[in-house]
């Protein structure tokens, strides 16, 4: 399964991660990896060069902290979230996504 995590605070994305592989098919024709891995790369690359994110590619992780939130930054992240929830939705046993929303030194997580 892949596991998508998103983490705000105080209304702005901070940064997300996925890991894992879908395993609804052998690696090189999974359609959800490869839908979800295009998304995430390509968002974690304009985050990259347009705000200034920090990403880390490791094996099957991918780990993007956004350092300075801007409504740009905030715009794309919400855009990837909304089409991993779309995924998902289609693909429950395959995607699971989480959302940390920390606000005044609160945690609340979503799943």
């Amino acid at each position: 399964m892949i596991k998508a995590s998103f983490a705000s605070t105080n209304g702005h994305y901070v940064s997300f991660s996925f890991e894992g592989h879908s395993g609804l098919d052998v690696k090189g024709k999974d359609i959800v990896c490869a839908a979800v891995s295009t998304l995430a790369q390509h968002t974690a690359r304009m985050l990259e060069k347009r705000c200034g994110a920090i990403v880390e590619k490791k094996r099957a992780r991918l780990t993007v902290q956004i350092p300075c939130p801007s409504e740009l930054s905030d715009f794309l992240v919400e855009e990837l979230h909304e089409s991993v929830e779309d995924i998902r939705s289609q693909y429950p046993r395959n995607l699971s996504v989480e959302v940390k929303v920390n606000e005044d030194r609160h945690t609340v997580v979503r799943s």
